[in-house]
């Protein structure tokens, strides 16, 4: 009899102590799969966040990229406003003055710079800086436009010169005069006022019929004097 209840402790010890275990291991269990839990919790929400920035940045990757045709047309029309105000700004200096025909006949030699022309006198083709308009010998010659005369020379080539300088850097010269000029250096003409007479003074275009030989400038760079007379 002692020999069974022996038995039946040993068997409840037993029992209790692999319940212990048991128990020991749905804990540990239990830890693990909470741990588990936690982990995937935590890397779902970094997983979130991690895509939500990427939205964000590429939202804002957007925006600059839609913002740069803006900014780039805004920058254009700013240049386009500046570019439009120098120009006005150089259009407005290069206002020519009011000009009048130095004598009333026609052109018989144009202007040509950029190809050649044939000189009747030489018999041979080059450049002409200039028009000679078609007079009579003692026909009178008008300054052009308002301006100061600065200088009266006699030219080897183009015989007796008169230059009138006048406003927004024009300058004019009146060659192949007759000797008697009208005007000398610093005197203020206006358009129309006679400055001397046509002559045949030019040794480069005696060949030719009378005419006076007219040329203009605009920082000293030579223009087609049919344009500062139009």
């Amino acid at each position: 009899m002692m020999q069974n209840n022996h038995s039946e402790k040993s068997f409840s010890k037993k029992i209790r102590d692999k319940g212990y275990y048991i128990v020991l291991l749905l804990c540990l269990a239990a830890v693990g799969v909470s741990g588990y839990l936690f982990c995937k919790s935590l890397a779902d929400e970094s997983k979130s966040n991690l895509n939500e920035d990427s939205l964000a940045v590429r939202e804002t990757v957007a925006q600059t990229k839609a913002s740069q045709p803006a900014d780039a047309a805004e920058e254009n029309m700013v240049q386009a406003v500046i570019g439009t105000q120098e120009e006005s700004t150089t259009e407005a200096k290069a206002v020519k003055p009011t000009a009048v025909s130095p004598v009333s006949g026609d052109v018989v030699q144009t202007y040509s710079v950029d190809h050649l022309s044939y000189n009747v006198t030489t018999r041979d083709w080059r450049t002409h800086e200039g028009v000679d308009l078609q007079a009579a010998l003692g026909d009178e010659v008008c300054a052009a436009a308002d301006g100061t005369v600065d200088a009266v020379f006699s030219d080897d080539f183009l015989g007796q010169t008169v230059v009138i300088c006048h406003e927004n850097g024009y300058v004019t010269h009146y060659a192949n005069l007759a000797e008697d000029v009208k005007v000398a250096v610093g005197d203020t003409v206006h358009a129309g006022d006679v400055i001397g007479a046509v002559g045949s003074t030019a040794l480069l275009e005696v060949g030719a019929d009378p005419h006076l030989h007219f040329e203009v400038y605009r920082n000293n760079v030579s223009i087609d004097p049919q344009s500062f007379l139009q």
